[in-house]
């Protein structure tokens, strides 16, 4: 007794908060003395047109109908069903709304078919069939919409059981025959029927008119006529696809963003709707990392096990630099398709973000064991090797990696300058002058490659080839900020050219201001050359820079500083 007077007075409950949020929309009726006839004609015409304008209308108008007068039963059944379809309540409170029209007029027909309607949603079919019956009783000739939802619950029903009801079977399709007879002359239904095939037409007329003009790259009155159509169609979202296609040819993105959001919110968040838009905003808006996320999640929710729209989400919230959320996305992914190496890669790439070293290095095994294509796989034994070289110091692991990676590829350059790099930090200078001059030999315009070998063969003291390669390098990169200041370095402490040297430093400064490196090398060079102010200020300038971003010794630039006056 108790139970089932809280559960009630739970669904008054939720049908309340129903009507406090359609409350906030209410629109301005001042002087509308017949609620309930205003309310009718929105709901006639959100059955038409299917637009959030017209149910917000309708739902406001029925509310009011209410307060106005609260023993009209129509306005309860018609209400619960506009507020449900709106996602507002939920089945049970709808459920109760309708007992309540029953409840003021137990002979309402149209009051059994949506009691009837929603029982049959909660799964309580028997009851269902009792309202169901009632309706065709109480209006027998009015009942083709009743007899047509029974048939398919009927059918439902018998298919669910997975038994050969063939009694259910024959009252459905007896069901199914009478009620198409009678929808014939059933007035309201055919007067809705035909206003939609009229406005159907029409929209046909207009889709028509709309691609002719296109095809002559009419697009302004394509445009023109899609908008006009808006207003009687169902399938707007369509129309907005036009539209917006119509603005990309035009270069007018924001016009196009604009109506691939509408398609969005018009076709309730379809599936086809929020793939348009995502491809759209990906392609033209990649920056709108929120709303690409908002309409990844909706799809996730139409079809939970779409492994790739986690997949996709993983990417955005590494974007956004929310490497938990990035990592739960790809876990997610690689949940619905467990052996995708392309997943297992990105979740990789999630835990070295997260510091996950171990997790991420077999993951990477993993990932390269598959090998889906072989200059994909190249990549990922380079990833690995940086882990094993960087973070593990294993370099016999790391070099291992890479050789791997050697067999895969067919451009070896990147991999021959990454084991150059592992030699260098190794200070086996042959062996990485060796492979840098690999590298190069498969890409010749890698500035990258000239600059590390120049460093190379500067530690041999083979300041010529050093000059030589950096030069080539900045031919290639002039704006390579790395290659200038360590030229720069080559001309002041290798050929005590300072000119030059002050050259190339301001030239890596003037590229990257914040470079900390090069400031303090212009202020060497300037103390070199005896202006001691201008050393000074850079000094301090580069003291001041290596606060935020540091890059060499607080120890070190305070002695240069100081020690300029103490000469």
């Amino acid at each position: 007794m108790y139970k089932g007077q809280e559960r009630e007075q739970g669904f008054e409950q939720e049908f309340e908060q129903g009507l406090e949020q359609a409350k906030e929309g209410e629109a301005d009726t001042q002087g509308a003395t017949r609620p309930l006839e205003l309310a009718v004609k929105a709901h006639q015409r959100y059955l038409l047109k299917a637009t959030n304008e017209d149910l917000n209308e309708a739902i406001n108008f029925y509310i009011m109908a209410i307060k106005s007068d609260p023993n009209i039963p129509e306005t309860y059944y018609r209400l619960a069903s506009l507020l449900h379809q709106n996602g507002q309540i939920g089945i049970h409170a709808a459920i109760e709304q309708c007992r309540e029209a029953l409840r003021l007029d137990p002979a309402n027909a149209n009051a059994h078919l949506h009691l009837g309607y929603f029982l049959a949603m909660a799964e309580e079919i028997d009851e269902a069939k009792t309202h169901f019956k009632a309706a065709i009783r109480l209006k027998p000739f009015g009942s083709a919409r009743t007899r047509i939802v029974l048939a398919l619950t009927l059918l439902e029903n018998r298919k669910g059981s997975g038994c050969k009801d063939l009694k259910n079977f024959a009252q459905a399709l007896y069901c199914l025959v009478s009620g198409s007879l009678l929808f014939l002359g059933d007035k309201t239904g055919m007067k809705v029927f035909c206003k939609n095939i009229v406005n159907d037409l029409n929209v046909i007329k207009c889709k028509l008119k709309g691609s002719i003009f296109e095809k002559f790259n009419k697009d302004k009155e394509a445009y023109n006529i899609y908008l006009e159509a808006l207003d009687s169609s169902k399938d707007s979202a369509e129309l907005y696809c036009r539209m917006a296609k119509i603005a990309v040819k035009n270069s007018r993105f924001e016009v196009a963003l604009e109506c691939y959001q509408s398609a969005v919110v018009v076709s309730k968040n379809s599936p086809e709707a929020l793939v348009n838009a995502i491809e759209f905003v990906s392609q033209h808006f990649p920056d709108n990392v929120d709303e690409l996320l908002d309409y990844y999640t909706i799809l996730a929710g139409h079809n939970p096990t779409f492994s790739r729209c986690y997949y996709d989400m993983g990417h955005l919230y590494l974007k956004k630099d929310d490497k938990i959320n990035a990592l739960n996305a790809f876990n997610m992914a690689l949940d619905n398709d467990r052996n995708n190496p392309y997943y297992k890669n990105s979740l990789a790439f999630a835990y070295v973000q997260l510091e996950q070293y171990d997790l991420a290095i077999d993951l990477y095994k993993e990932a390269l064991e598959a090998n889906p294509d072989n200059e994909w796989s190249a990549l990922i034994a380079q990833a690995l090797a940086s882990i094993y070289h960087q973070i593990k110091g294993n370099t016999q692991a790391a070099l291992s990696a890479l050789q791997h990676g050697l067999l895969l590829t067919r451009d070896k350059s990147q991999i021959h300058l990454a084991t150059a790099d592992i030699y260098y930090d190794l200070n086996e200078l042959d062996e990485a002058i060796k492979y840098y001059t690999m590298a190069l030999k498969g890409d010749m315009q890698n500035a990258k490659a000239h600059s590390r070998l120049a460093m190379a063969y500067w530690e041999k003291d083979e300041i010529e080839k050093a000059v030589a390669h950096y030069t080539l390098s900045l031919e290639i990169d002039p704006e390579y900020d790395i290659a200038y200041n360590n030229l720069g370095v080559v001309y002041l402490d290798g050929l005590n050219d300072y000119d030059r040297a002050l050259k190339c430093f301001e030239k890596a400064a003037a590229t990257n201001p914040d470079y900390v490196l090069a400031h303090f090398n212009c202020a060497r060079a300037h103390e070199a050359l005896g202006e001691k102010i201008e050393a000074a200020n850079k000094y301090q300038l580069a003291a001041d820079l290596n606060e935020t971003k540091p890059e060499i010794a607080k120890e070190v630039i305070e002695e240069r500083l100081f020690g300029l006056f103490n000469t």
